[in-house]
């Protein structure tokens, strides 16, 4: 049975290790050590793997010298036992997983100069998979996902990925585009065009030309313009506000909304001729919420950058959250954390993210809040006290009948949880 290692460190860097079940292995702090842990928190040499009785689905048993800190195998703090298949391991804040060899799939490399879009999911490798695929095609991409889900990164990859990699990757955020501005941005100006063009400018088009141009937001973009996109598309050609003449341009156009796209076709709000031109390749990018274990790599690593780390009830806070602003709103939550936290405390534990369980983060989703079955009863039952006093508008009396409690049960909830809700008129 051919096996691999799989270490996931602190910050979030995700690697394997090929095992050969005869040959015992140190792990530890220690650059002596044949698997290097990158964790301050594990001993110098913090266990060692050996082959195990033959009998046991695993053949490697897990021994932690006893001056080393114990491991922990799901709630049991352990010092020796067969390391089993598939179930994690913790080793201080490294996290450590025995596969066997190919169930778990490679991420396609990043180009040099490049984010990476982090991922440890079966569901982020698929995307990131089918954006490389693209890549190597000269078809229109458009990205479909949620509002802060690294569009904007995954389109920078795509471009590094593609044989236009050596042109230009030009990012247009059509949704910032002035209406009286938005022709001239996108397909530039001549010199006199307009008061004020005091000179000629190149559009994003033009400066994109033998590479990549980003269109972020493009539902945003007004219908006229729309009519002279798709013209281009058609044909190639731009004709710059005020020019005589149209130019040959060559670029290859990405576009991602946090819009339905095609809701908005059907509203009428959006060219549907434009539409499948610009999605000639889709690219489907889950939200965060349901991927928690990279809502653990990507916080780690968001720590890690400002010097900090995660205590594990702190990393099961964060994946209980439902994340309606995604990336975005996970690293604001981190450098929040942190920000508060003052100098002298390295690690960030739960109730740094306190601010999470506040009305203004409670959505009327509740279902989202309660994705993930690692918040404990006092923590839900305020979810749910915050969220009946929003439907109810702050009214107690209502928010009462909506938990199915009596007035003077919702007082004692509102004291205990120490909310205040909003003085209005009781029925």
């Amino acid at each position: 049975m051919s096996l691999q290692l799989k270490i996931e460190d602190p910050t979030g860097e995700c690697r394997t290790k090929l095992l050969n079940p005869e040959t015992p292995l140190t792990l530890g702090r220690s650059e002596h050590c044949d698997i290097l842990l990158k964790d301050p928190t594990v001993a110098q040499q913090a266990a060692v793997l050996s082959k195990g009785e033959s009998q046991h689905a695993s053949p490697l048993w897990l021994r932690i010298p006893a001056t080393s800190p114990a491991g922990r195998l799901g709630d049991l703090c352990v010092r020796e036992a067969h390391l089993p298949i598939g179930i994690p391991f913790q080793l201080g804040e490294t996290r450590l997983t025995l596969q066997r060899r190919g169930t778990l799939s490679p991420l396609p490399e990043f180009p040099s100069g490049t984010r990476p879009w982090i991922t440890q999911t079966d569901s982020g490798r698929k995307t990131l998979w089918n954006a490389k695929k693209s890549a190597e095609t000269q078809l229109s991409i458009y990205l479909s996902g949620e509002t802060g889900t690294g569009k904007e990164v995954l389109a920078h990859l795509i471009h590094a990925w593609s044989p236009r990699k050596s042109g230009a990757f030009v990012p247009l955020h059509c949704g910032a585009l002035p209406l009286s501005l938005a022709e001239s941005e996108l397909f530039g100006h001549v010199k006199g065009a307009f008061t004020g063009a005091h000179q000629s400018r190149p559009g994003a088009l033009l400066q994109a030309h033998g590479g990549t141009l980003f269109l972020d937001e493009i539902g945003d973009l007004p219908m006229d313009i729309q009519v002279k996109l798709l013209r281009f598309l058609e044909n190639g050609e731009i004709r710059p506000v005020g020019a005589d003449r149209p130019s040959k341009v060559d670029v290859r156009l990405i576009c991602a909304t946090h819009q339905h796209l095609l809701k908005l076709v059907e509203e009428g709000k959006f060219r549907r001729d434009l539409y499948y031109r610009l999605a000639s390749i889709t690219v489907q990018i889950p939200s965060l919420r349901t991927r928690p274990d990279d809502v653990a790599a990507l916080a780690q690593q968001f720590a890690a950058e400002m010097d900090r780390r995660l205590s594990p009830h702190a990393i099961l806070r964060l994946q209980a959250h439902s994340w309606p602003g995604n990336v975005r709103e996970l690293r604001h939550a981190v450098e929040r954390a942190s920000g508060l936290a003052g100098a002298f405390s390295p690690i960030l534990n739960e109730e740094a993210f306190e601010f999470l369980l506040s009305p203004e983060n409670i959505s009327e989703r509740p279902e989202l809040e309660l994705g993930q079955p690692v918040l404990t009863l006092k923590e839900m039952e305020k979810i749910m006290l915050l969220k009946a006093l929003r439907l109810s508008k702050g009214n107690r009396a209502k928010a009462a009948r909506i938990l199915g409690v009596a007035r003077s049960t919702l007082f004692e909830m509102l004291k205990r949880h120490k909310v205040r809700g909003t003085a209005q008129a009781e029925e």
